[in-house]
């Protein structure tokens, strides 16, 4: 494998700082930090490319927060500057890594993604009679900073790049859960959705070149294997669980990495799959219901605005229908259009699609 180099001059180049600044920008333009670096764009992306150019840059603290859908999960949020640098160096360098993935590798990649995974699995569970699903516990807590650091060291030579990227990982540190144990990475940094694809890279070869395995794929930590042999998927399990403790210091969730027939339906990614059809998860329809109570609180509050809420209908829709849902569509948008809700008739035009 050819090691990357001289790669650091590109990430750190102005057009790549102002460029990564628009990224960052997305979705965020009008809060504070984001407002106050744009005005003195200028200003900010000079001093910047200084601060990297001398290596005197120094990663910010994180705000922390917790989210509670789809379940309790603690997020960092860096400050915007130290998203500048994170989407400056996982533009230039994702795309060449990206490369050297397997092809059934579905998280934040470009032309991979939720949908096309689901499609993927279900074309081997048709060819198989059993499945292991596997789960990674409490992945993003649990990278190890001198492991993932030794990845990036196996596929990248420039020292410079090696010194920000070490910078970003150790940045961590400063994470209650992770101070002094070198372990763990944020989330909600682009970096860190990078780092743990790398990561999980390292199964993806072991489960392919070394277990020699031709029904595979993986969306992050969520991993499935396909057999028609249920005795060959116990051993399987065995070996990957042995490899994750001393490879990667991970560990398998216990209670979530079981084997299934595939006569039962394979959960995945919010979908129910068998060999001739689909549902979405009872979780994720709750978690719809429960969210469109929270929509007509706040568009009755003036809180968000009706093309908010429409849209938000409309991605749910159109992402329901890759299951076989026409009937259940119906009747929870019927149900909407008749309740004397804030909301319910934004509800009328999709009970014709």
């Amino acid at each position: 494998m050819v090691k990357i180099n001289n790669i650091y001059p590109k990430i750190i180049s102005k057009e790549n700082l102002y460029h990564s600044a628009f990224m960052a920008s997305k979705g965020r333009r009008y809060r504070d930090s984001t407002a106050d670096f744009n005005f003195f764009l200028e200003e900010k992306i000079d001093l910047l490319h200084k601060e990297l150019l001398r290596k005197t840059y120094r990663h910010g603290k994180y705000r922390l927060f917790k989210i509670y859908d789809p379940k309790e999960r603690n997020i960092a949020a860096a400050p915007f500057k130290d998203r500048v640098v994170h989407h400056a160096v996982h533009d230039v360098i994702e795309p060449i890594i990206d490369k050297t993935f397997i092809y059934d590798s579905y998280a934040c990649r470009k032309d991979k993604g939720t949908h096309k995974a689901v499609d993927r699995a279900q074309g081997f569970l048709r060819a198989n009679k059993f499945c292991f699903h596997g789960d990674i516990k409490q992945y993003f807590p649990s990278i190890n900073h001198r492991i993932i650091k030794g990845i990036l060291r196996m596929r990248i030579e420039d020292k410079d790049a090696l010194w920000l990227l070490d910078e970003i990982v150790d940045s961590a540190r400063s994470l209650p859960a992770c101070l002094q144990l070198g372990v763990g990475l944020p989330i909600g940094n682009l970096t860190s959705q990078f780092f743990a694809n790398l990561y999980l890279n390292e199964l993806d070869y072991f489960i392919k070149f070394d277990l020699r395995i031709r029904y595979y794929l993986r969306y992050m930590d969520d991993f499935l294997i396909f057999s028609n042999e249920k005795i060959r998927l116990v051993e399987i399990k065995e070996r990957i669980r042995n490899f994750l403790h001393a490879s990667l210091e991970l560990r398998l969730h216990q209670d979530k990495s079981q084997i299934y027939s595939a006569s039962e339906g394979i959960k995945f990614l919010g979908f129910r799959l068998f060999s001739g059809y689909r549902r979405l998860t009872s979780d994720n329809v709750k978690r719809f219901k429960k969210q469109l109570n929270k929509f007509d609180f706040l568009f009755a509050s003036g809180k968000i605005t009706k093309a908010a809420v429409r849209d938000s209908l409309r991605c749910w829709a159109a992402h329901s229908k890759y299951a076989n849902t026409a009937t259940l569509r119906r009747s929870i948008f019927k149900e909407l259009a008749r309740k004397k809700s804030s909301i319910g008739y934004l509800a009328q035009n999709l009970l014709t699609n």
